[in-house]
Parts: C-alpha cells; structure tokens; sequence
C-alpha cells in the first residue's frame, strides 16, 4: 500500500448475534457459548439468522417494502457507520464512494421473482422484486438513500469478497478520487441457499462446526459496514477512528489447490511484514478448504496467539469475509493480524489496529 494512510472512522453491524456494537462484543467474549443461543435458519438445517432484525425508524416505510433481505441488512448497517463516523452525507455524498462485497446479493429475491413465474407463468413475475434480483442493488439503494454520488462498485464471491471491496474503496481513496468509502459485506439466507448447501453435504456435521473439525460450517447473515478515510481527512473534521489499516495484502494461487491457495495466503502474510501481531482473527470455518491454508500458516507461526474465528459465532455468509474484520475492530487495542483464505480467488491477508470503543 502506498504511504497514505487510511483509517476506519465508522462501524455499523448487523449480525445474528443482534444489532450493534454491544452484542457483537458480548458474543465474541462468549465464544463457544453462543451457539446455544443460535436461531434456527430459514427452512431445514441450523443456521445463524437475524430473527432480532429490527430496521423501523432507519428506513422509511415505502422504500422498506420494495428491499430485499440483504439491501434491509445494508441500509441499516450502513446508516450507522455514518452515524458513528459522524460524517452526514446530504452535504459531503458527492465525493463518498460505495463498495460492497457479497456471496449471495441478488439471489435472495431471484429466487423470489421465479418461483410465482415458474408456476403461474408471466402473470407470476412482479415488477417490485425484479430490481432486487442484479447483485449490485444494495449498492444502488444506498447511494440513493444517503445521496452517495462517488464511484460504485460490488464484488461477488465467496468467503472474501469484502476484502476484495476493501482493496478497491483503498485504490480510490490513494488515488484521490474520493473523500471517504464506505465499504461493505451483507448477505442473506434464503431458502434455496440452504437447499443448496445441503444438497452438497457442505451441512453435514456432528457437533459443534469447529475450525479445523472438518464438520461444516455454520450458514449466516447480516451485514457489515466500515467507513474509511484517509487518516489527514479523518483529523481534519475531528473524527475519531476506530482502527488504522496499516497493511492489505492479497495473492492469488497459481492453480485451484489447497496446496496452492495454502502457499497464498502465507505470501499475502509475509507480505505485510514479520512483526508479531496482538491478536489475530482467522476465516476458517470448519471446511477443509479454508481450514488448511490456515492450519499451514499457524504451523509455520507457532509463537502467534490463537486465532479467533467469529465464522463459527455470526455465520459464514454473514457478509462475505466482513465479519472478520469487524471481528478484528472490536479487539480492544493492539495490532490484530486478519487472515481470509477463499476456496478461490485471491487470498487476503490485513493488518489493523483498533483503538478503543469507549466512548471517550
């Protein structure tokens, strides 16, 4: 990354656990306890779902009908990383960038819109949910909610595709083409998802999906939304960062192995130094194909501390590789290594360090 240094200045959450910062870092402090607390998802099959979700008072009545599951969990989220970042958008959205990261953006309402098609014919498909069905209509709803006219953009992949959202909202904001970004991963459950997964045994597990268990993983939802900045612009208007992203490394394998993607993920971490982090924050999930590339670069680290893998508290599409960061902003102080192995695309790894949560 170039000398510029950016910092996260606004943090809005919408997780399983419950809304806000308060219940995100009492489920971290839990830990395992968590899932005996854990919704049942939507349809067969457990899963960490938003069943507390409660967007009245945040977006307005009409535009809260026409959302899609996902595009609730962003307004929401989005709307307080804004609020704690203390940045209002109806006079500085001209130059605020939108970046969002996403597995499932679109399919939710996708699903919604063929199924009345494919039993009732043409009568069956409405023109309300048709605009939900692309992946990028969360992204289109914020801008117009919080006036955001910066450039935009949404990733679709798999575990990390907020990390990819996060290296592109860095791009724009090294380059000066923007103010501020807001980046964000949402994603929702649905029941065709579910379907999905268990039709590929990705369900199948005795116990508790533990790292490295081999058991599956844990499906989840909500969002994450982190408001960066660059730090000049930040002190500049008094804002108070939460954490300052001192590295974001990212290395793609030569081939689709777990051999390779192992190999990765340890050049994306090498590539952001050898200090010994704090804290570290991993993304493996219970599947071996995350699992491995994190269990060779732990080998190769024995000295780091343990790893903490909030997958296995909020969900595995909560957001698509969001909720480790987010993990990593509620650690209190210190530098926090985030690791974020994908079953394919690049491999990330990031550095940050959080500053207190207190209110000062």
């Amino acid at each position: 990354m170039s000398e510029t240094r950016l910092v996260i200045t606004g943090l809005g959450l919408v997780l399983p656990c419950g809304d806000g910062l308060d219940a995100a870092r009492a489920s971290l402090a839990a830990e395992r306890a968590c899932f005996a607390d854990l919704p049942e998802a939507l349809g067969m099959g457990r899963g960490a779902a938003c069943t507390a979700f409660a967007p009245a008072g945040i977006i307005p009545p009409m535009q809260l009908r026409r959302l899609d599951r996902l595009s609730r969990f962003a307004w929401v989220a989005a709307h307080r990383a804004f609020e704690d970042a203390g940045l209002d958008t109806r006079s500085s959205g001209e130059r605020v960038a939108v970046c969002v990261g996403t597995m499932s953006g679109g399919s939710e309402a996708s699903e919604a819109f063929m199924r009345p098609y494919l039993q009732r014919g043409p009568e069956g498909a409405s023109p309300m949910v048709f605009p939900n069905t692309v992946a990028n209509a969360a992204s289109g709803h914020l801008a117009l909610a919080f006036g955001l006219k910066g450039p935009s953009a949404t990733f679709v992949d798999r575990e990390n595709a907020a990390f990819t959202a996060l290296e592109q909202a860095a791009r724009w904001l090294h380059s000066g083409q923007v103010e501020a970004a807001l980046v964000l991963g949402a994603d929702g459950l649905f029941p065709l998802l579910l379907d999905l997964c268990r039709g590929t045994r990705m369900l199948d597990r005795h116990g508790l999906p533990e790292a490295g268990s081999g058991r599956g993983f844990l499906p989840g939802e909500g969002a994450q939304a982190f408001l960066l900045e660059r730090a000049s612009d930040a002190a500049a208007r008094g804002a108070r960062p939460r954490a300052t992203l001192w590295g974001l490394a990212s290395r793609s394998a030569a081939e689709p192995s777990v051999e390779a993607r192992s190999r990765a993920l340890m050049a994306a971490v090498a590539a952001l130094g050898g200090a010994t982090p704090e804290h570290r924050v991993g993304g493996a999930s219970g599947l071996p194909r995350l699992d491995v590339p994190e269990a060779a670069l732990a080998a190769q680290h024995p000295h780091w501390p343990r790893a903490v893998h909030p997958k296995l508290l909020w969900g595995e599409f909560a957001g698509s590789g969001g909720q480790l960061l987010a993990a990593a902003l509620l650690r209190q102080g210190g530098r926090t290594l985030v690791t974020a192995p994908a079953s394919s695309g690049a491999q990330f790894a990031a550095l940050l360090e959080a500053a207190s949560l207190e209110t000062p």
